[in-house]
């Protein structure tokens, strides 16, 4: 009997003990793991961090610019790479404006030489990013940039138009007489009479009907992510948690690194430091958790490999949030041109290409997809009437003819880059630019553009989607975003078993 108790005894005692060194184990694999994984991945997560705030607030760092000679070399200005030229206007027989992402440029044909051609433009490469230049049958010159319409008086550009905080310009375009000059934001459409004063009229294009507004969910994921999907306040919560993450890597390399220097000095002052940043570093990691593994998992999202279902997917927007708008083309028109063989204005959009009519009072038609060229969710680049029913498309997916009235396309250049293009240079057939490439023909050099600098903004966007580490990681570049992310939610959830188990223990002293 005596035996039979002690047997027993024994039996949940090492069960006890063995429950014990694996709570443990995987208490102290969980803290070496947050410690140096932490350490591993700080620098990253305060760059991370720092990008998306100025992503989060494109408009206030639009002045802010980065010089390309701080950059790596993919970055750099050669050929005409980079959409630093999307187009030219011809204004008169030996002159052309040439326009991109940096601006327009007085040039010639054989672009021989370049001057600046900005003055009246608000300084800063991403207020300067020039989406279209047009002449109206006046002979005055408009373009479309990023924030505004502008029209220039022969000295310089007068802004005329600027879309709400919430829209952005994507298009500008001439009617058929050239006399009425329309700007195309994202959302709507806005048209000025030449010489009839600024003030535009308003057009909301009509919904198709029996069709539901749908968006894809990797739109719906990323303005979570952003939080734009509810407004100010939501992307100033998601700025907020940015600065925790911030204040927990630093936080965390003051806990790394001061014990070291504290057992060699001590210093009184160092040691409350370090008890001030670890208190503050638990009540950081822990009570807004959810938060920061939110943007943490939409992140992951944003990239390959996870990125792609959720391209695929479309859904209803979320009631309530800022997708949520009583216009059905809300964020949704990108390019737009008069269609003089069919009469009608020809619409790009992310529901793909529709026609409408002259005065945008009948409901866009929707074309066919198969009856048209792929258009890159990056947006359409090129979009020019070549001659009677032959129209050149471009865009990252590539360089296509097509014959709107017959749905017949022609891959031109369906491998490249497409980011411009303009008939109006000497070379022995119209030129096209390639973002990574530059020009399809060889062309003078210019140090004035090549000296252009990169906005602030797409800067951050490099750091933040990850293609700046690609000269170091090469095609790793790609799953940075998604490995960071995954790195950084174990991070958190490590941080939180930690914590939880050190809150536990505290409870059970302070209990006895």
């Amino acid at each position: 009997m005596r035996l039979g108790c002690r047997h027993n005894f024994a039996v949940q005692f090492l069960k006890k003990v063995k429950q014990m060194s694996s709570r443990g184990m995987k208490s102290r694999f969980w803290r070496s793991f947050h410690k140096w994984a932490g350490i591993v991945f700080a620098l990253f997560m305060v760059i991370f961090c720092i990008s998306g705030i100025i992503l989060n607030h494109r408009k206030v760092f639009a002045v802010c610019d980065v010089s390309r000679s701080w950059l790596p070399d993919q970055y750099a200005i050669r050929n005409y790479n980079n959409g630093i030229i999307r187009g030219t206007e011809r204004i008169d027989s030996l002159s052309l404006l040439a326009y991109g992402s940096n601006g327009v440029w007085l040039t010639d044909s054989g672009f021989s030489s370049f001057s600046d051609y900005n003055r009246g433009l608000p300084h800063g490469a991403d207020n300067r990013n020039v989406k279209r230049v047009v002449t109206d049958s006046d002979g005055r010159v408009w373009c479309a940039t990023t924030y505004g319409v502008y029209r220039h008086d022969g000295d310089k550009w007068t802004g005329v138009y600027a879309p709400s905080a919430d829209d952005r310009m994507a298009d500008i375009a001439l009617d058929a007489d050239g006399d009425t000059v329309v700007a195309m934001t994202r959302s709507g459409i806005y048209r000025f009479a030449v010489g009839g004063g600024d003030k535009p009229e308003y057009i909301e294009l009509q919904p198709i009907a029996g069709r539901e507004v749908r968006y894809s969910l990797f739109k719906t994921v990323w303005q979570l992510h952003s939080g734009e999907l509810f407004g100010i306040a939501g992307r100033i919560v998601v700025d907020a948690i940015a600065v925790v993450i911030i204040f927990l890597c630093l936080s965390g390399i003051v806990i790394f690194v001061c014990p070291s220097l504290l057992r060699r000095r001590r210093s009184k002052r160092l040691g409350k430091m370090i008890k001030w940043n670890w208190r503050w570093h638990d009540r950081m990691g822990y009570y807004p958790l959810v938060l920061t593994l939110l943007v943490a998992v939409t992140g992951m999202c944003l990239r390959p490999p996870l990125m792609i279902p959720f391209v695929m997917v479309k859904t209803a927007p979320l009631a309530g949030s800022a997708m949520d708008s009583d216009n059905y083309w809300h964020d949704s028109l990108r390019g737009i041109r008069w269609d003089a063989d069919r009469d009608c204005w020809l619409l790009s959009t992310t529901e793909g290409f529709a026609t409408v009519d002259k005065d945008f009072k009948h409901e866009p038609a929707l074309m066919s997809r198969h009856d048209c060229p792929p258009i890159s969710p990056m947006g359409i680049n090129v979009m020019e009437r070549i001659c009677a029913n032959e129209w050149l498309i471009g865009s990252f997916s590539g360089l296509y003819g097509w014959n709107p009235a017959a749905g017949e396309v022609d891959a031109v250049e369906p491998k490249s880059l497409v980011s411009g293009h303009s008939t109006h240079l000497d070379a022995k057939k119209p030129v096209v630019f390639d973002y990574i490439t530059g020009a399809s023909e060889q062309l003078p050099q210019s140090h004035a553009i090549e000296s252009s600098p990169m906005s602030l903004w797409n800067f951050a966007l490099e750091l933040h989607v990850g293609r700046c580490y690609t000269p170091f990681l090469g095609p790793l570049s790609a799953l940075f975003v998604f490995i960071f992310g995954l790195a950084l939610t174990l991070i958190l959830i490590s941080g939180y078993i930690v914590s939880r188990r050190m809150r536990k223990k505290k409870q059970k002293i302070s209990n006895n």
